[in-house]
């Protein structure tokens, strides 16, 4: 049988929601292996294990992970822009390696040096070209596809923009913040390139910080953005419900909603983890392993925010799709079957109309 588009859509969402979690786990394994393989120790960052034979899973974890980032698309602009930006930074994360760690150096007694600033420059002209033709390619379509609207609405000659597409303020509050966040994150590449092509040297020794650093930002900023959507979703919900039931609709049930909900807890535990631990790191007590810690919390806090948005968009490409389809269940009258007869004793002026 014929896949609908619906359900084809559908599917898709679900599939790339569900490969980003086992890639994450990808880093914390492949770790975990190399730890505990022949002696056991462990190195300061999960970056540094890009040094030992965990690189392949390294590399190919976090560009799986970024270009699932890069291909999904966000529930709103900005949480788009936020994730289009993390994806990127995880590629640049991949292709610079940070320094070399001397910590396990009777495991390692001799570190493979060969990723010079020679093959950091041609990692990052590579990615420079291939993001240039991507964007180009995306420039290209989403004009065509505009003419294509354009000229379409014009064929029809429609008067005024679908009800569900119509602007809301807070859409365009949403918009506003979408095009600031671009502007930030351009300001960060365009330093990233200007470091890369004017200070090679300086690009090799920082821009994986600079990366990885940004990229965990633009995470906190997703689920930010999630909390936000969640909280407006709820709310429209509780108008849904609130609202004067249609004649022959079902009354819905009535519950208050909080803007403290899932996706918000999960962003403050976990800026509230990596607080803690640079205290601590402050105090002396994480060692050499505070890097390592760090990035441990921030995997583990993606991985449960992950999950909880794929658990409540299962049934839903995005929330907006989610949101739609109770408006139209809201408007859609109950169907009551018909009295097909009255009883026997009563008059015909009696019985009920339907």
């Amino acid at each position: 049988m014929r896949q609908s588009h619906e359900a084809a859509v559908l599917n898709t969402y679900r599939y790339l929601r569900l490969a980003t979690i086992p890639l994450l786990l990808t880093l914390l394994i492949a770790v975990a292996l190399e730890t505990f393989r022949g002696e056991p120790c462990l190195l300061g960052s999960i970056s540094a294990y890009y040094h030992t034979p965990a690189r392949g899973a390294f590399i190919g974890g976090l560009f799986a992970v970024g270009a699932c980032l890069i291909v999904y698309k966000g529930n709103d602009p900005l949480e788009d822009v936020l994730l289009d930006f993390s994806g990127f930074m995880a590629f640049v994360v991949a292709l610079v390696p940070t320094v070399v760690d001397t910590g396990c150096g009777s495991k390692y007694p001799v570190q493979n040096l060969d990723l010079t600033a020679a093959a950091v420059r041609n990692n990052i002209t590579t990615l420079l070209i291939a993001t240039a033709l991507a964007v180009l390619a995306k420039w290209f379509l989403v004009r065509r596809d505009r003419r294509r609207a354009t000229s379409a609405q014009k064929d029809l000659e429609l008067p005024m923009q679908p009800a569900d597409e119509a602007p809301t303020p807070l859409n365009g509050q949403v918009a506003q913040w979408a095009r600031r966040a671009s502007w930030i994150c351009l300001v960060i590449l365009a330093v990233e390139l200007g470091l890369f092509l004017f200070w090679p040297d300086t690009f090799k020794d920082v821009s994986h910080g600079v990366a990885a650093i940004t990229m965990v930002l633009g995470v906190i900023g997703v689920m930010i953005a999630n909390a936000r959507g969640l909280s407006q979703a709820e709310q429209e919900s509780d108008e849904l419900r609130s609202a004067p039931t249609p004649p022959g609709g079902r009354e819905p049930e009535q519950g208050p909603r909080a803007w403290v909900n899932r996706y918000s807890l999960v962003a403050a535990v976990m800026v509230a983890l990596i607080g803690v631990t640079v205290v601590l790191h402050l105090v002396g007590l994480t060692g050499d392993y505070v890097i390592l810690i760090l990035e441990v919390v921030v995997i583990l806090s993606f991985l449960v925010f992950w999950g909880l948005q794929t658990a409540e968009l299962w049934d839903h490409p995005t929330r907006e799709d989610k949101m739609i389809e109770e408006r139209h269940a809201k408007a859609a009258p109950k169907v009551i079957p018909f009295e097909r007869f009255a009883a026997p004793d009563r008059p015909a002026s009696e019985r009920r109309v339907p």
